[in-house]
């Protein structure tokens, strides 16, 4: 029991950092990017390497995670799913959602690249 509850907590954590650096970078940053260089708003484009690489290294962790808790407990490994499965439910309604930390880390990460107005 207690060991189902502690997969669960640390899975949601875990969930919220390897979703968010997944989904944020190829659901809004690329995207925000694309637009910007039509805008002609970017004094180059961004490669496209640079949105694709943490969502990849954190896409191996996460199935690193799934093969650890199904090595150690195998029998939690559903709840584990289940709990990173809200949490990309969490994450992906988020992005609608018009959200000013978003916007600054942004506009932080990629400042080499957007000319100043």
């Amino acid at each position: 029991m207690w060991i189902a509850i502690i997969i669960g907590v640390l899975g949601f954590i875990f969930g919220v950092f390897a979703l968010g650096n997944i989904v944020y970078p190829l659901l809004v940053a690329w995207p925000k990017a694309k637009r910007l260089e039509r805008e002609g708003k970017l004094t180059q484009p961004i490669p496209v390497k640079l949105f694709i690489t943490a969502p990849i290294i954190w896409t191996i962790l996460i199935v690193l995670s799934i093969w650890l808790v199904s090595s150690i407990s195998p029998s939690n490994l559903s709840i584990y799913m289940i709990v990173l499965g809200i949490t990309f439910i969490i994450v992906v309604v988020q992005i609608p959602l018009k959200n000013k930390d978003l916007q600054d880390d942004f506009n932080t990460t990629w400042k080499n690249y957007i000319k100043d107005e």
